[in-house]
């Protein structure tokens, strides 16, 4: 079951970007039907002795009043929108912030910003362990969703981001591209097929795969076009990224994994490897509401 986007925390990391995502968080939210956006942002690096904290015991305070002022601003000039907002500031690690919001308000997406060309590291950490939706956005782009890039595999995972993207896209015209990259086997040589032959006929399985896949999908206003890709050097999701840039897509959605028995939890290989080559266009990671168990116990893991 995909749950609703009611609850919306968006990070904000007090630099240009920030209207950027205030201005998406708007878009997102009216189309979502949002009846909340939280708007957080964590000061990092408020490291001071702990004898000068004696010394000016509301310094802290101060900051954090003064940032949630700034913030306040913002939001009064760039969100344009009949949605109740709210402000969270607070000091401390980036990703165990963000999850500890995300966890407190019960959120069911959380919007981050990426800049071109920055480390994917904080992008990949709150995937890994966010109980909830997460939506990357690049830095100057508008979000839009006239054009959707689903990588599917015909795993549950997959099927989780084609039927968390029909709930989100159900009152909208988009064009839905569903990829499917397939392979040749190394075994093809037992058929008496040549490679090309032998493509051919896994091409065949994969179109027949995709078409029975969207015959069975409940559409409103949607189009779905399957997409079929054939991989040589075993780089899906390479292929899975250049064919989206070719189709000029707005949005990539990918479905995350659920917890392991361990206390990490991971988004999948994929998803990971989306998430650090894509610098250019938005995307969505879509998780079963409640799927993710022991956010607390996660939390520690990050100090």
């Amino acid at each position: 079951m995909i749950a609703p986007l009611k609850n919306i925390i968006v990070c904000l990391d007090h630099t240009e970007m920030d209207k950027g995502l205030i201005e998406n968080a708007c878009t997102v939210g009216q189309l979502a039907g949002a009846s909340q956006i939280t708007f957080l942002n964590v000061i990092k690096d408020f490291n001071l002795p702990e004898s000068v904290l004696k010394e000016f015991p509301d310094l802290l305070d101060k900051a954090l009043s003064e940032r949630r002022d700034e913030i306040s601003a913002l939001i009064q000039e760039h969100f344009k929108c009949d949605i109740d907002t709210n402000i969270r500031v607070c000091q401390g690690g980036e990703t165990k912030e963000i999850l500890k919001a995300a966890a407190d308000l019960d959120s069911d997406l959380i919007i981050l910003g990426r800049k071109k060309g920055s480390d994917s590291v904080l992008s990949t950490r709150v995937a890994r362990r966010s109980p909830c939706n997460l939506l990357l956005i690049p830095d100057g782009v508008s979000i839009k969703f006239d054009k959707i890039f689903i990588p599917v595999d015909f795993s549950d995972y997959s099927s989780l981001s084609l039927n968390g993207t029909m709930h989100f896209t159900k009152n909208l015209k988009s064009k839905i591209y569903l990829q499917n990259v397939y392979q040749v086997p190394s075994s093809y040589r037992y058929s008496g097929k040549t490679y090309e032959e032998f493509a051919e006929i896994m091409k065949g399985h994969a179109i027949n795969d995709l078409e029975i896949l969207i015959k069975n999908v409940e559409k409103n206003q949607q189009e779905l076009i399957p997409v079929c890709s054939l991989d040589t050097d075993g780089k899906i999701i390479d292929l899975a990224l250049e064919e989206a840039a070719k189709k000029k897509v707005d949005l990539i959605i990918m479905g995350a994994k659920g917890r392991t028995a361990t206390s990490a939890i991971f988004i999948g290989s994929k998803s990971e490897r989306m998430i650090r080559i894509n610098e250019d266009i938005p995307m969505m990671i879509i998780r079963k509401k409640g799927a993710v168990a022991g956010i607390l116990e996660s939390l520690k893991d990050l100090g």
